[in-house]
Parts: structure tokens; C-alpha cells; sequence
């Protein structure tokens, strides 16, 4: 064990085992664990006690999202395996910007077989990005019509509760495919909110701009979540059209919206999204100024989803 990992990480788990509560600076060391101290963890793993398990995953998750050159992915791994579904669906939450292909066959695994609802809800949520991956190119055909297969089940499954099939719809936003806008179409008519708020996401993620028409109504909407949504969906989408109407937004009641207007409209880019805001920059309250400085900047290089062939900048 002595050459396997170091005195400090032993030290840790063996004081985790005892109850105790990790420091900052002691979860760092379960950052980009190699594979004999992942195996070395994963053999003592259950000597720590459920409750401290889920606070390791937790907080591992939020230094991960705070310092870029923290990696828990190992630790995550080691996680999907736990025996007590909290600590798997914590685990699976952790490993939200890994685009390991094991780890996406796990995760598949997972939707597929877990039986906590939590879990299978968490797993398809973040199969969005293999998703994405598997569009681009990146993931293998044979995994990527897997991960598919196993999303279309889960939403097709009226046996499944509301948060896996609405996770589920979410996740295949990406997806080309074309019966994928019949089950969004049909997830946005639904009487469930929670089906509805994820086909608006996953309008925002397809880049289809046969979904403009119905975020821009939802933009008008009344109610604050799904107003919220569909200003963060339009920035995902990156419609031009919708630009006016999110420059409206910045003037919008909900502090949320107005951020996620600010940020959308940095996202799509373009002169009138550029003129927004710097017409609003001058009477921006003051929590808001540096988002919109970001915004203004983005902007001004044509957003995120600048075409070859068009102008660097304004």
C-alpha cells in the first residue's frame, strides 16, 4: 500500500472512516487519482460511511466546478459503484464534464438498470454531452446508438417517473435524428411542467431553428421559470431572430432573466445584439456591469456561433 499511495492519502481515507470531515486542501488529493491509487481507494471505499461518501462526492464536485486543475473523475468512478443509491446518483452528478466513453457506458448502464429513479434521472441528464459527441463525430457509432437507443427507451417508458423521461428528453435535444422533434413537440404540449421545462431546453441545445417560433412565445410567457428557460435556450440555440426580443428582457422584472439575456445575447453575437447592450451597459446596476462587459465582448467577436466567412468583430 506504502508504494501504491501516499502516507497523506491514507491518512485521509483512514480519517474518513472514522467520520471525520475533509479539508480543501484534503480532497485535493483525490484529484486525478492514477489507476493503483484509484483501485487502492476503491478497495477501502465502503469503509467510509454513507453519509460521509455523499459529502466527499459533493464537495469534490463543487472544487471541480471553482478550479479547473481539479479532476475527480476517478473519484466518480469509484462512486458509480457504491451500493447506496444517494452516493451513486452524487457520483454521477460529479462527473458532469467527463466525456470518458467508459464513463458514458456507465452511465447508460445505469439508465438502464439502476433502480433508484434519482440515479437513472441523473444519468440521462448527463448523457446530453455523449449525445453531442456522438453528432460530432467523437464517440464511436456503436456506443452512440447505444446511449440513444437507451434515452428514446427511457422517454417512450410511461412506466418511468416524470424526471427520468423529462431527463431523458432533455439529453437528446443534440440528437439529428428526426423522430427526435416529434418527442420534444409532444414533451412540450404535455401537462407535466417538468416534461415541458425540458423540451424548452432541449429546443435551446438542438440547433434547429424550426424551435424559434416556440421559444420565442415562451419568452413572453407570464411565468418566470419558463421565461428564465427560454432566454438561456435562445443563447443555446443562437438565433438571430430571437435577439430583439431578448434585448426586451434586459429591461425584464427577474434579476435571472435579465442575466441570462445579458449572457444570451453575448452568446448569439451579431451588431443589434452588440448595440443592446451597449445601450445597456450605462444603466446596468452594478452586480451586473462585468457580466455585461463579458457579454459586449463576446458579442463584438460575432458570439459563440460565428460562421466562417463572416466578420471577426464589429
Amino acid at each position: 500500500m506504502a508504494a501504491t499511495v501516499s502516507r497523506a492519502l491514507d491518512q485521509l481515507v483512514t480519517d474518513l472512516a472514522a467520520g471525520g470531515s475533509p479539508t480543501d486542501s484534503d480532497l485535493a488529493l483525490l484529484s486525478d487519482l492514477d489507476r493503483p491509487a484509484a483501485a487502492w481507494l476503491s478497495s477501502r471505499w465502503l469503509e467510509i460511511p454513507p453519509a460521509g461518501r455523499v459529502e466527499l462526492l459533493t464537495r469534490a464536485t463543487g472544487l471541480a466546478e471553482d478550479n479547473v486543475e481539479l479532476y475527480f473523475v476517478e473519484l466518480g468512478k469509484i462512486g458509480l459503484g457504491d451500493p447506496d443509491p444517494e452516493v451513486r446518483e452524487q457520483a454521477v452528478l460529479g462527473l458532469w464534464e467527463s466525456e470518458d466513453p467508459s464513463v458514458g457506458s456507465r452511465l447508460v448502464d445505469l439508465l438502464s438498470t439502476d433502480p433508484a429513479p434519482g440515479v437513472r434521472a441523473a444519468a440521462a441528464a448527463n448523457l446530453r454531452r455523449f449525445v453531442e459527441a456522438a453528432e460530432l463525430g467523437r464517440l464511436a457509432g456503436a456506443q452512440g446508438e447505444r446511449t440513444i437507443a437507451a434515452l428514446r427507451n427511457a422517454v417512450e417508458d410511461t412506466i418511468e417517473p416524470v424526471e427520468v423521461r423529462a431527463a431523458a428528453v432533455e439529453a437528446l435535444g443534440p440528437c439529428a435524428q428526426p423522430w427526435v422533434a416529434g418527442l420534444i413537440a409532444a414533451a412540450y404540449e404535455s401537462d407535466d411542467r417538468g416534461m415541458r421545462i425540458s423540451a424548452v431546453r432541449a429546443m435551446g441545445n438542438s440547433a434547429l431553428e424550426r424551435w424559434v417560433e416556440y421559444l420565442a412565445d415562451q419568452l413572453e410567457s407570464g411565468d418566470d421559470e419558463f421565461r428564465l428557460e427560454a432566454t438561456v435556450a435562445a443563447g443555446s440555440l443562437g438565433s438571430e431572430d430571437l435577439v430583439p426580443q431578448l434585448g426586451e428582457l434586459l429591461a425584464d422584472e427577474d434579476f435571472d432573466v435579465v442575466f441570462a439575456a445579458i449572457e444570451s445575447l453575448g452568446e448569439i453575437g451579431g451588431e443589434t445584439a452588440h448595440e443592446l447592450l451597449q445601450e445597456f451597459r450605462p444603466g446596468a446596476p452594478p452586480e451586473l456591469t462585468e457580466a455585461v462587459d463579458i457579454a459586449l465582448e463576446l458579442a463584438a467577436t460575432g458570439g459563440l456561433f460565428r460562421r466562417f466567412g463572416e466578420p471577426d468583430a464589429i
